[in-house]
């Protein structure tokens, strides 16, 4: 039940939202860029090699939110929409980018994920500096095995853990079968499991 009231409670904000936004207001918009902007980091960086380039991808995918949420018609959430604007915005870039090679879009290529897992690990900080050590040394250690990911594993793994994604919202996004989303998510946690047990 609450689980339910939560969802209608968000429908009604995104539809205010929406609103508030097609209505020129540009605290509104700015409010919708802030909200979505993790996620659409979350698959635009896996994505794209150079920093320059997903700060531009990233611009233009909300420029293109703006022109097209006149269509938005609320069969689906919201930042399902976002991100699959997001996600074809990104692969139409790598299509029409010729000189890139199919193995860069495969490497690793975020160098600004130092603070990805912040929030879910600062919590369980130990007090004393000897633990603080510890959870800085395995949060790097996370850190470069999702960094050792293919970019379609990283997206699903970033997109179900970070954002709280479901895998129908993912699969609509990255439009794959849910079968397939949950395979590279499966695949994705079984290598991470493999690299840091090597460590």
């Amino acid at each position: 039940m609450g689980k339910l009231v939560h969802y209608m409670k968000l429908e009604v904000d995104e539809k205010v939202l929406v609103e508030r936004v097609l209505l020129k207001d540009r605290a509104a918009f700015e409010k919708l860029i802030r909200q979505y902007e993790g996620l659409v980091f979350h698959i635009v960086m896996p994505l794209i090699k150079h920093d320059n380039d997903r700060e531009d991808i990233c611009q233009d995918i909300f420029l293109k939110v703006y022109e097209k949420l006149h269509t938005f018609q609320f069969r689906s959430k919201l930042s399902t929409w976002i991100g699959n604007i997001a996600y074809n915005t990104s692969i139409n870039f790598l299509q029409k980018k010729k000189n890139l090679l199919l193995d860069d879009v495969f490497k690793s290529n975020n160098e600004n994920s130092s603070a990805m897992y912040e929030n879910s690990i600062a919590e369980n900080e130990p007090p004393n500096p000897e633990g603080i050590l510890i959870v800085k040394e395995e949060r790097k250690l996370l850190e470069a095995a999702v960094e050792k990911l293919p970019p379609i594993q990283k997206t699903v793994l970033l997109l179900f853990h970070k954002d709280e994604l479901s895998l129908t919202e993912i699969s609509r996004i990255i439009e794959m079968p849910v079968n397939t989303v949950k395979s590279h998510l499966f695949r994705a946690r079984k290598s991470l499991g493999e690299i840091l047990l090597q460590h």
